[in-house]
């Protein structure tokens, strides 16, 4: 037999781990040495068992000991300091940050920070009965976010995790959440959900974000939240926000609208009021003089106006209200002035996918990914972002008159699970998509490289959950040479279609 890199011991602490339901990555934390990489391959082999079968696994009381009593080697060259930048910090909902929200002593955990203004424990869970919890995420959006647990006990019984009596609340899916929020809470927070696994407890983790419009209030009054309410959360506690609290929120709102507006008013200072005129967004009127607004002769001729009193319109089309008298104007002698305007482009829609851009419309994306092409553009993610069903985007899309019929269609058979962008992967493709699975790839260097690697994205399955982030980072890498070659717009779209369903398509609800 060869010798292996890796101790029996090392091996069957593995298979613990993985029986844990630990991710690759989070299990390679604890065994890569400065001297020995345990890649995710040789972890990948233990768990199919091709690598050490006959190694038996670890008892779960020894793998919480090794785990409590970890510590990373020290470096085989203490006299050598290297700066390096600082890491980045985890995600809020990694699962390495929500352990460190709990310790095991005596054979039970418990919630070590307890209840503070970023933390709450509930111990059970009903979103048929969620005002509380709602209160909560009011206050966190409010203030400066923070974490709601549920399967805790409350303070007289010491935080203990007494884990959630059944699947209710791993089986629902964040959309429902969204609903349940929305419906109550006006602007609504932004909020993840997710599970983590104590021993054989399961505890329930919804993290909300600090809003950046607040105040976020009550719109009806449910159970516990009364309509018009503004939550805030304190130390311990969520209750109507005091004045001050209020102020500091109004202030830090009005300094951002001034740091906001500031750059117009300079611009408006350099042009004068000569130059000038202001687009009032609110009821879509130019202002600024008596100056008239020039209107092309063929663009009038293509116009149908509404007169006072007169309205004839067709449902859901384009409409141009003027006030006032409308006179044709030939422009042939007039210098022609083109206002641009920022469209979405596929491009964008492509990057705010990757980059998890929470976008203010999301629905727009969705729509305009129906006037391309190609129906090959990420869509889940921006529905999940809208709380919008499956059925939902079906009937928007059919009643949306300016999209290519050829692409909507396709987008509608991706929406009823009947198209897939999944193509397995054989060749250099499998090599390649197995570079992918052991995290092997490395950087990006060229257009070619960064097909080969995305054609292999498509080859992804559901199973491969642990390597979606790896690759949405390699989706990313890619990007960059977007303008570079033409060619490469189609595998970038495939790859990040590819994974789109694969993420966000099991959040999207079906109705």
């Amino acid at each position: 037999m060869a010798r292996r890199s890796i101790t029996e011991e090392e091996i069957s602490l593995i298979k613990a781990m993985l029986a844990r339901g630990m991710k690759n990555k989070d299990i390679q934390f604890y065994f890569n040495r400065q001297d020995r990489a345990v890649n995710s391959g040789r972890i990948s082999g233990i768990r199919d068992r091709s690598y050490g079968p006959e190694v038996p696994t670890a008892s779960d009381e020894s793998l919480s000991a090794f785990i409590a009593n970890f510590a990373s080697p020290a470096l085989a060259a203490p006299g050598i300091v290297v700066e390096t930048a600082p890491a980045a910090p985890l995600d809020a909902m990694d699962e390495k940050v929500l352990r460190s929200f709990f310790a095991e002593a005596s054979g039970a955990w418990h919630c070590t920070v307890g209840e503070t203004d970023e933390f709450e424990c509930k111990e059970g869970f009903s979103l048929r009965n969620f005002s509380k919890p709602l209160r909560t995420i009011a206050g966190y959006a409010n203030n400066r976010g923070g974490y709601l647990f549920f399967g805790v006990k409350d303070k007289p019984l010491g935080f203990a995790v007494c884990g959630l009596a059944d699947d209710r609340f791993t089986n629902t899916d964040q959309n429902k959440f969204s609903q349940t929020i929305r419906s109550v809470l006006e602007p609504t927070p932004r909020f993840r959900v997710a599970s983590l696994k104590l021993d054989a407890m399961t505890v329930g983790v919804i993290h909300v974000e600090p809003h950046s419009a607040k105040p976020v209030i009550a719109s009806k009054t449910e159970g516990d939240v009364v309509e018009g309410a503004i939550y805030y959360r304190y130390p311990g506690e969520t209750k109507a926000i005091c004045y001050a609290d209020l102020r500091a929120i109004l202030d830090e709102r009005d300094q951002r609208s001034r740091e906001a507006i500031l750059p117009m008013v300079q611009r408006l200072l350099e042009l004068g009021p000569k130059d000038a005129m202001v687009a009032n967004l609110a009821d879509g009127q130019l202002e600024g003089g008596q100056r008239p607004i020039i209107i092309d002769q063929q663009l009038v001729e293509r116009i149908k106006f509404i007169r006072d009193g007169q309205f004839d319109e067709v449902d859901g089309a384009e409409t141009l209200r003027l006030v006032g008298d409308v006179s044709p104007v030939d422009l042939s002698s007039l210098t022609t002035i083109k206002t641009v305007r920022t469209e979405l482009t596929e491009e964008s829609i492509v990057r705010n996918f990757v980059g998890r851009v929470l976008v203010e419309e999301p629905l727009a994306y969705v729509r305009q990914a129906s006037h391309e092409q190609s129906f090959l553009l990420p869509l889940f993610y921006y529905l999940h972002l809208a709380g919008q069903s499956r059925e939902g985007a079906i009937a928007d899309l059919q009643a949306h008159r300016n999209a290519k019929p050829n692409t909507a269609k396709e987008i509608v058979r991706r929406l009823k699970r009947q198209r897939t962008l999944f193509v397995a992967a054989g060749g250099k493709r499998l090599a390649t998509l197995n570079q992918i699975r052991e995290q092997s790839v490395g950087e990006i260097k060229s257009a070619s490289q960064a097909k080969a690697v995305m054609d292999a994205i498509t080859g992804i399955a559901e199973g491969d959950s642990e390597i979606f982030e790896y690759a949405n980072g390699l989706v990313n890498q890619a990007l960059e040479f977007w303008g570079t070659d033409r060619s490469l717009v189609s595998y970038l779209r495939k790859a990040a279609s590819r994974l789109d369903e694969l993420v966000y398509g099991p959040q999207v609800a079906d109705a």
